[in-house]
């Protein structure tokens, strides 16, 4: 058994291959005591070829992408959630920290559209403040050109 040896999984009914090293590529997650050489932890038996994980395919699938590269892709807050569960299931510290860096982006992120909304605001109040007080300049000056002319 090498590091580069191909894996076949098959993950809730998809399959999926890869080499040892992404597997371990975390040494303390479940995935590398699982794939490591020398642990003594083994999956079980493949069947037809493939080592079987009754789990979810499409967040499985970011997580070898995330073995694989470091980073994560993701489009919604409710497919972080998932992956943020699988990375606790598969003990993936480097995955949840790299969650736990986005969400707190998120937040800042939320941070910035409440201060802009603050500043639309205020905005808003100077320009109806603005307004009022061309009205009254300009109602105050006809009454004095009014005057004036009469």
């Amino acid at each position: 058994m090498s590091l580069s040896d191909i894996i076949v999984l098959n993950v809730g009914g998809t399959r999926f291959e890869t080499t040892r090293a992404t597997l371990v590529s975390q040494p303390d997650s479940m995935l590398a005591k699982m794939f490591d050489p020398d642990s003594p932890l083994v999956p079980a038996k493949p069947k037809d070829d493939a080592y079987f994980l009754d789990r979810d395919p499409e967040t499985f699938s970011l997580i070898l992408s995330f073995l694989r590269s470091g980073e994560i892709f993701v489009d919604s807050k409710m497919v972080l959630n998932k992956l943020s569960h699988e990375a606790k299931f598969y003990q993936l510290q480097g995955l949840e920290a790299k969650i736990q860096e986005i969400e707190a982006k998120n937040v800042s992120g939320q941070d910035i559209l409440n201060k802009l909304s603050q500043i639309v605001t205020k905005i808003d109040a100077l320009e109806e403040n603005r307004v009022s007080v061309i009205e009254k300049i300009s109602v105050s000056g006809w009454s004095t050109l009014q005057d004036q002319t009469y």
